[in-house]
């Protein structure tokens, strides 16, 4: 039963994996500087009011962090996901699936919310492809 997701597949997986990656390093490690807080608060339409861009930022630093880590675990979620579908195909397709519906509904929050778009699109577009690939591989793998 064990079949094996397609390299186009992987590859979309991986840059998905990736995508939680780099929002980890630029929300938790690198938010604090004023390019990366900048971008990021135009556009996700939260600029500042009545503060200046630092002190915004400042006083989202702690939520970003914990955002940056989120995003960093669903990656390592990610990659057990690849690497248990050598053991159990199973877990390793749930994982997999888990990690592209949160991104899949990440991405529709985010262009809901926010005018970044493009970033959306990056994020929810590969996971809901994978997801497409995934779903029915898994349900094959539960005999359901």
């Amino acid at each position: 039963m064990n079949q094996p997701l397609s390299r186009f597949t992987k590859a979309l997986f991986l840059f998905v994996i990736i995508d939680f990656l780099l929002f980890f390093i630029l929300e938790a490690i690198f938010w604090m500087k004023p390019l990366v807080y900048t971008i990021l608060l135009d556009m996700f339409n939260n600029p500042p009011a009545d503060l200046s861009y630092s002190m915004h930022a400042l006083v989202l630093k702690k939520l970003f962090i914990n955002q940056g880590f989120y995003n960093l675990f669903l990656a390592l979620g990610g990659i057990a996901g690849l690497r248990y579908l050598s053991k159990n195909t199973a877990v390793g397709y749930a994982l997999i699936a888990l990690v592209c519906f949160s991104a899949v509904g990440a991405g529709i929050v985010l262009a809901v919310t926010s005018k970044a778009y493009i970033l959306a699109f990056l994020q929810a577009v590969p996971a809901a492809i994978v997801l497409l690939q995934v779903y029915p591989l898994f349900k094959n793998e539960l005999n359901v």
